[in-house]
């Protein structure tokens, strides 16, 4: 019998023309490239690299979670430190 790899998430982040974004790999796999503030207009990375990864964290715990990909509201950025343009 053959069972499905567990996912194993992995958050990288990585300097932006406009600040901070991040990767989450499942498995060494790329599923989510986020190089700004996701919900946002315009090209505005992360301020830092401590909040690019508090977010990345975030969303990689939800979709353990919930094997889905999780929507980030303001309100939810605001409660992880960050500072909405």
């Amino acid at each position: 019998m053959v069972y499905p790899k567990q996912p194993h998430y992995q958050v990288q982040v990585f300097k932006t023309a406009g600040g901070w974004g991040y990767d989450i790999l499942n498995n060494d796999k790329l599923i989510i490239h986020q190089p700004t503030i996701p919900g946002q207009s315009g090209i505005v990375g992360f301020a830092s690299q401590e909040q690019a990864h508090r977010v990345g964290d975030w969303v990689a715990e939800k979709m353990k979670q919930t094997q889905a990909m999780p929507t980030l509201t303001k309100e939810d950025l605001r409660q992880l430190g960050v500072k909405i343009p």
